[in-house]
């Protein structure tokens, strides 16, 4: 794979014969645009590290690589590329130029790379959990796990994906604690006097509220894994400040001449008649921006006017600023008594929330807690090469985890490979730091740094390679930043933000990689962008809506719709797109569509769950009755069941205590018995799981409905992973309205469907065509709480930071504010150009897109970004099909499952067993008795009965005269009637012999006797059993060892150990 290898300035130089030399200690730095093979460089990397080692040991190889991505998939697919070079390399089916590339640095003959390889797969497969190629969260979870101790855990504590039950539920424990506790009285009346006052507002439950931004610290708090620190302002301070501004502004009102501009008193008069108290500062009229008054010049008492005007502008820049750092006061104060009790929570259960790995796993170096050399004593394993994934993207804390381990790495002679693409930096949010790409080199200088530029494209059709390359060459960057300064001052924006030299300098430094080569077989592609000129949101989505159809409609004549994907910002996207496909009759895989909380058929049994939970709850029982699934199953026709339901209106209306399943009981009572009773009265009694099981065969779910076995299955795996933390069926239903998140998704197969997905979820991946429908640059500085209050850190003292909160009025009253957020600014800028620059380069053949005016009510600076000249490149065409496509929908054998209602029921303990504990035992001793009975036409039957009362003694040392139940195992043995199943010819005896059915159950079948033709199975009871259970127990018995002896027949008998007798099942 062809790369540009570039000396890095201020580094320790590297000659040519260096840079094709294997030698450590070494750093090395690959810089891969959209489509150059980072995974293939990885691999490789990978491969050669493995061929490289001198001993012959596979497994100190393996033990000392580690290998970090950061998302499953990504791990999957290095994983595959590494067997898939292993593989070909021992059987030298790799191309020369590959097998040079990969060799030649190593210097290693091809024959002995195939012999290393081949050992090496042979060691892998037997060993495969050595192949340690994992994301950052399993590393730093398998740190933890190795000093769990360490830091106040058990070696087994569990990883919560989800912290937000703990966080509400230790937030509700400090609200219970506040009538006992002044400190947190003061801190939550401070934090009402400031929701009311202060943020002015009046929503009921302002303990969401709270939570929300709690929710959010708690995030950030484990991202970046600094702690926030309270400004010394109080909301009293803020209040009687504005009060003051207030009064001022009064003053000023009373003695502005007749001169004054009329439209300032206007608005003037206005803000002080409806503000008496307070105000919030974007009320504040734009005049006061102006240094001077709107007062004619040379006016009397001018000079005292713009004193008072002076001082009014001062006191308002000063309230923004105590706003500004003080806004999250009360939420920093009470985050620090919420993690107070969170900690002391997760402890008390022993859990550990996978948001806050890296945080905890940095308190093991900064407390002193271990050392380097006795974690790698800890985790059996001292690692030599690390090679680093999205290197762009790491956080400065996940960093910091690393850091020492690759020092010491490094300064054994080990080596550290980070790849990465600052041009593809789009999760700032989660804490990357793309700063980390250079600092790291810079950290490592004393050692030989080597930095590669993959410069070649191999995804992408010329088209999309040249297009790119004009986009983000740096003339149409540096025309793109002065339009955009041009078209902020002819909109007189009052916050635009310049930009210097030095930040187009560091913009074109960030995108000097993108100019790329393209593969001479690549010669088509097409490109296709227009501009949408419209003002308002309706006209926009009516516009898009129609050219994205025609658009479709248009491809779908040479592409399939598996093949296009359309790319989005966010999720309100994905469902406006979503709707208008499937309005069209064309499939859609999206996160909507593959999400079971969408799918009808799982809303109907949520629906019945509902009603099961709470019986009174007629909408949820009527849904239920409506739906597909009981319609199908029962066979009542709909407009039956909609009569009925829509008959009681007026009584439901009119009465109280009418409930819908009461008189559906009464109207169709053999359909309520036949399909709900049993539900109705063993809710609660039986595991969540089995419950849903038993609803899938009552009504034949999977039957009638074979394409959504999917959703109906993963609905299962739900209930299976939550068995634990929502222990009821109540819990459980809370979990599923409230909760929101991948865990819903069925993953997706291939299917004839048009993928609609995020432009953050399309990162790392490439589609045939591309369409982005929304194209837009929305720069938003800071980020962002769920209520949508935007907040930006600045740093305090030590590792503390002020929580600033953003807001355009600020700054403009403010230059220090101003300061802070053009900083800011700058960063979103950069953000949400590497985001148009990813969405930019997934495209493999055809990219199309449409430019709309406005993104949210802002101009959209991508019209600017993409001028008129460049929206259309190349020409459609046909291209070769890669592959065969596979079968659409594929139908699965549908599972079986039993009536777990009724199946469980042998799982409970018969009441008379209760009542008889003394029949019981003599069941228990007696049944062990005869399991050390085999053939005793065979044995010696002295023998058998002196080594049975010596076995019982052992096996049941409380027992009383054992030689008691001795001699009731020899009344049953020769008794005349059963003498026929002790003493046999020519047979093999089992006792106490396990089996598994087809279903995986397992069963123990007490006797089996194997004959030449003949089997018969045994199983004693204490009594009989007038509810015939123990004959289809027997049954059961019969139909497993048929499956296994299908020549022989299989008999069944029963032996009552009471009556000393014998009975055949049929």
């Amino acid at each position: 794979m062809p790369k540009v290898i570039q000396q890095a300035e201020n580094f320790k130089p590297v000659n040519s014969s260096q840079g094709k030399s294997f030698d450590f200690p070494e750093i090395r730095v690959v810089e891969a645009s959209a489509g150059s093979g980072k995974t293939y460089a990885l691999a490789k990397r990978y491969v050669q590290l493995l061929l490289n080692f001198s001993s012959e040991s596979q497994e100190v190889s393996m033990k000392e690589i580690l290998a970090i991505t950061f998302t499953n998939k990504a791990s999957l697919e290095m994983k595959l590329r590494i067997l898939e070079f292993l593989k070909k390399i021992a059987l030298g089916t790799l191309s020369e130029t590959e097998l040079q590339n990969m060799l030649g640095p190593l210097g290693m003959s091809r024959q002995a790379a195939s012999q290393k390889a081949f050992r090496l797969m042979d060691f892998l497969i037997q060993n495969y959990n050595f192949f340690q190629v994992q994301t950052i969260d399993k590393f730093i979870n398998t740190l933890l796990t190795g000093c769990a101790f360490k830091l106040g855990f058990t070696a087994n504590f569990q990883i919560k994906t989800n912290s937000i039950d703990y966080l509400q539920e230790s937030l509700d424990q400090l609200i219970d604690s506040a009538a006992q506790n002044i400190k947190l009285k003061d801190i939550f009346e401070e934090f009402l006097h400031h929701y009311l006052y202060l943020e002015n507002r009046s929503n009921w439950f302002a303990k969401d509220d709270m939570l929300d931004i709690l929710k959010t610290l708690f995030a950030q708090y484990n991202c970046y894994g600094f702690s926030f620190k309270a400004s010394d302002v109080k909301p009293s301070d803020i209040i009687k400040r504005k009060r003051l501004i207030l009064d001022k502004m009064k003053k000023l009102r009373d003695i502005l001449p007749e001169t004054t501009d009329k439209r300032f008193v206007k608005s003037l008069e206005k803000f002080l008649s409806e503000h008496k108290n307070s105000f919030d500062i974007g009320e504040v009229s734009t005049y006061f921006l102006r240094e001077a008054p709107p007062v004619k010049e040379n006016e009397k008492g001018l000079s005292h006017i713009e004193k008072l005007w002076e001082q009014i502008r001062r006191e308002l820049k000063g309230v923004c600023e105590d706003e500004a750092f003080s806004m999250f006061n009360p939420y920093i104060q009470a985050f620090r008594e919420m993690l107070i009790v969170l900690h002391a929570l997760a402890v008390k259960e022993d859990v550990i929330f996978l948001e806050e790995l890296n945080k905890r796993a940095r308190k093991l170096f900064e407390g002193g807690f271990v050392t380097v050399q006795e974690l790698y004593y800890r985790l059996a394993t001292r690692i030599r090469h690390y090679l680093v994934d999205e290197f762009q993207d790491t956080s400065r804390l996940q960093w910091e985890n690393l850091k020492e381990l690759v020092e010491e790495a490094v300064s054994s002679g080990g080596s550290l490979f980070y790849v990465g693409d600052q041009k593809q930096a789009i999760y700032g949010f989660r804490g990357g730091e793309t700063g980390l790409f250079e600092e790291v080199k810079e950290k490592f200088k004393t050692s030989p740094v080597r930095i590669e530029s993959l410069a070649n494209n191999w995804r992408s059709q010329k088209a999309v390679v040249e297009f790119n390359n004009r986009i983000f060459s740096s003339g149409n960057l540096t025309k793109f930043l002065i339009q955009k300064s041009i078209q902020e001052d002819e909109a007189k924006k009052k916050d635009a933000v310049s930009f210097t030299d030095e930040d187009t300098a560091r913009l074109e430094n960030i995108f000097k990689g993108a100019q790329q080569t393209y593969e001479p077989a690549n010669d088509k592609g097409h490109v296709h962008f227009e501009y949408v000129d419209t003002d308002k949101k309706e006209d926009r989505d009516c516009l898009v809506r129609e050219k994205l159809l025609s658009l479709l409609k248009n491809l779908k004549e040479r592409f399939d719709h598996d093949d296009i994907a359309i790319l989005t910002r966010g999720n309100q996207e994905i469902e406006t797109l979503t709707g208008w496909l499937l309005q069209e009759g064309i499939q859609v895989e999206s996160e909507r569509t593959l999400n079971i909380k969408a799918n009808l058929l799982v809303i109907e049994v949520i629906s019945l769950l509902k009603f099961l939970n709470s019986p009174i709850d007629n909408v949820s029982f009527a849904l239920f009755l409506l739906g597909d699934i009981f319609h199908k199953a029962v066979g009542i026709g709909r407009q039956e069941l909609h009569d009925f339901i829509f008959g009681l209106r007026s009584r439901l209306l009119s009465e109280k205590d009418v409930y819908v399943y009461a008189e559906f009981r009464r109207r169709y009572p053999k359909v309520w018995e036949g399909f709900l009773e049993g539900f109705f009265k063993n809710v609660g009694l039986y595991p969540l799981y089995e419950l849903v099981v038993s609803i899938y065969h009552r009504f034949q779910c999977l039957d009638n409905f074979p394409e959504n076995q999917g959703f109906f299955m993963h609905f299962l795996e739900l209930l299976k992973s939550k068995e634990e933390e929502c222990s009821d069926l109540a819990a459980f239903l809370d979990y599923f309205e409230k909760r929101e998140g991948e865990e819903f998704y069925v993953p997706g197969a291939d299917t004839e469907a048009v993928k609609i997905l995020t432009i953050h979820k399309a990162k790392g991946l490439e589609f045939p065509v591309v369409i982005l429908p929304f194209l837009g640059m929305d720069v938003q500085p800071g980020n962002s709480s769920e209520n949508k209050q935007s907040y930006i850190f600045e740093p305090a003292s030590g590792q503390d930071v002020h929580l600033l909160r953003v807001k355009k009025e600020y700054s403009l009253f403010s230059q220090d504010l101003f300061q802070i957020y053009k900083r800011e600014y700058k960063k979103a800028f950069i953000s949400e150009l590497n985001n148009v620059y990813v969405a930019l380069t997934r495209a493999k053949f055809e990219m199309y897109g449409f430019i709309p005016k406005k993104v949210g009510g802002s101009f959209n600076l991508a019209q600017l970004l993409i001028p008129q000249d460049l929206c259309r490149i190349g020409e459609p065409a046909v291209y070769p099909k890669a592959k065969a496509k596979r079968q659409a929908f594929q139908k699965l054998p549908l599972s079986d499952y039993h009536d777990w209602l009724n199946y469980l029921k042998e799982e409970f303990i018969d009441q008379d067993e209760l009542k008889y504990g003394k029949e019981k035992l003599t069941g228990e001793v007696m049944h062990y008795a005869l399991s050390l009975v085999k053939n005793l036409d065979k044995d010696d039957k002295k023998k058998v009965f002196k080594d049975m009362e010596k076995n019982i003694t052992a096996e049941f040392p409380y027992l009383e005269g054992p030689d008691e139940y001795v001699q009731k195992a020899k009344q049953l043995i020769d008794a005349k009637e059963l003498k026929e199943f002790f003493y046999l010819k020519d047979a093999d005896v089992l006792t106490e012999c396990d089996v598994v059915s087809s279903y995986g159950h397992g069963k123990r079948i007490d006797r089996l006797i194997i004959k030449e033709k003949d089997i018969w199975i045994v199983d004693y009871k204490s009594s009989q059993d007038a509810l015939g259970r123990q004959e289809e127990q027997v049954r059961e018995y019969i139909s497993i060892i048929k499956e296994l002896y299908p020549k022989k027949k299989v008999s069944g008998f029963l032996i009552y150990l009471d009556k000393l007798t014998a009975q055949a099942v049929k």
